[in-house]
Parts: structure tokens; sequence; C-alpha cells
């Protein structure tokens, strides 16, 4: 068996990292309160933990996630380019108007649950990351924050792309999307050839967040149980090859 696959049934089949799942929950209560977290983190520091790939700018893939809709993007992006600087963010923003963004109900205390991102961006800063380059918070699933904070879609594509020729063969998909690589040949392959090409992986607004939408079969919200033993086999790839490529989505 190849050394990849080999990898990617290791990673299948391992037991997740044992940690605190809401460490920002100081007093147990199962709410975060406003001052929970502005007692441990800084407007800056959350920016500089969603900008995982350090190029100092945080995209609207990245805004979707944490709030649920682009309409801060807009709101923020003065220049009307593809990505927020932390400038045009702290400009507008404090950490405590970041954290009403979360507060949909404006209670001053969020429920632990509704709270994954911003325990999320608090173990990034404390760098609470053990053993798992992807699972930030240590409760054993990933988010979609998580995916899209770590990689693109492109850079999966190339990490993917083990020849390089920029066609993607069943063997070469089925590392990432295990039983679903037939139905995704299916629905992307449009020349019919049994390859996927890059320009066919994007067709039919195919991306990275509906990837993860495909590996999560239990429409859980989360890749749990194996379901994302993939990805970490495409971020070793990332990371030992220097792929590289803006975090946009």
């Amino acid at each position: 068996m190849a050394p990849f696959l080999l990898l990617f049934v290791a990673l299948a089949t391992a037991s997740p990292v044992k940690r605190q799942i809401y460490p920002l929950d100081v007093n147990g209560d199962g709410l975060i309160s406003k001052d929970e977290v502005l007692n441990v983190m800084t407007l800056h520091e959350a920016l500089v933990a969603l900008d995982r790939d350090g190029d100092g700018f945080i995209y609207m893939a990245q805004i979707i996630e944490l709030w649920g809709t682009a309409d801060m993007f807009h709101q923020l992006n003065t220049n009307g380019d593809d990505h927020l600087t932390f400038t045009e963010i702290e400009n507008f923003m404090t950490m405590s108007d970041f954290y009403d963004q979360f507060d949909y109900d404006g209670t001053y205390s969020i429920c632990t649950t509704e709270a994954y991102q911003l325990n999320y961006i608090y173990n990034v800063i404390h760098n609470n990351v053990a053993n798992d380059p992807l699972d930030a918070n240590g409760d054993g699933k990933i988010s979609k924050l998580e995916i899209t904070s770590h990689m693109t879609y492109g850079e999966v594509l190339r990490a993917l792309d083990v020849n390089g020729d920029r066609e993607l063969t069943v063997l070469e998909l089925t590392i990432l999307l295990g039983g679903q690589t037939g139905q995704f040949v299916i629905d992307q392959d449009n020349n019919h050839d049994g390859t996927v090409s890059f320009q066919e992986a994007r067709s039919h607004h195919m991306g990275l967040r509906e990837i993860f939408q495909r590996l999560d079969l239990d429409d859980s919200g989360y890749l749990e149980n194996g379901e994302g033993a993939g990805f970490y086999t495409v971020w070793n790839a990332i990371v030992t090859s220097g792929i590289t490529d803006p975090i946009t989505g």
C-alpha cells in the first residue's frame, strides 16, 4: 500500500485528542460572557489567529464562517478588493464589537455551542492544538472554520494532484473524498473522460465548503468519526510541499 494511503488509514482510525472543549467558560456556567472573552484576548490577537496563512488579510469566506453572512465583510471592505486588512477591521470595531457579532440576542452572553468560533480563536492564540493540526479546540471533530482557516480549495486540488498534470484521477480524489469520490466524478467530470480537471473541479459552484458538506455524512455540521481523515492527508501534503494560496475559500 502506498505511504499516503497508509497515512490515510491511520488518520481515519486515530483516536481524538482529549482536551478542555470550552476554555473560555471560566466559571463553568455553560455561557461565554463578554467579560470572559475580553479578559483573555484582544481584537488584534483574534485577527492574527484567523490569519492562518500569515498574509495579513481576512477573506470573505472566513467572515461567512464566523458570522454566517458576508454583510460585515462588505461593510468593512472600504476599498472594494477581495480581502480585509487588519487596519480596515480595527478602524471599524473593537473586541467588544467583535463579540457582539456572535451575541445575536444582546444578552452579553453566548452559550458554549454558539461560541465555537471564539473558542477556536482562543485555542489558536494560546496554541492549544497539541498533536492535531486541524482540530483547534480538541473536541474530536472539525468545523468548516477550522478547514477554511487552514487551507484553500486551490491548495487542496494541488495537494491531490500527485503528478502535477492538473487532472485528478479517481485514485487521487479518493485520498480526500473516500466513498464520495464516485459521485463527485459524476458531478464534475464534464467531458466524461474519467478524470476531473482543475477547471471541472471548480464548476457547478464547487468549492471547499461544498467538499466539507459532502464529507459530512450525518449533516452534523462537523467532520467526525473519520469523516475528515482525508483533510489531514491533504494538509500534510500542503505543508510538506510548500503549497501556498491566499485563503479565499
